[in-house]
């Protein structure tokens, strides 16, 4: 299990449980050790909405598989898409003479 999926799994645990006593505890862990964590996230605020999606089976594989292209270097800048998207409007124009 890697740290994405682990993630998930706690988080679908904490929403799971109505158990204060649990709750309470794991905010204590978390404010007890937020001075040691560590972590690649900007700090500041984040702003939450009421609803929180759970992830079903298909797009916990589908983001996966997306951090892993990432880190293997497979993705392309959105500067570098605005060009293939250039191309391809003038190849079709020049297609279909628009």
């Amino acid at each position: 299990m890697n740290i994405a999926e682990l993630k998930l799994e706690i988080i679908a645990k904490i929403i799971g449980t109505d158990d204060v006593q649990v709750l309470n505890r794991i905010q204590e862990i978390l404010n007890k050790s937020e001075s040691l964590l560590i972590t690649n996230e900007p700090t500041g605020t984040y702003e939450t909405s009421e609803r929180i999606h759970i992830l079903n089976d298909w797009q916990k594989e589908r983001v996966e598989k997306a951090l892993k292209q990432f880190e293997n270097g497979e993705f392309i800048t959105n500067e570098d898409a605005e060009i293939e998207l250039q191309k391809w409007f003038q190849e079709q124009e020049k297609l279909f003479g628009q």
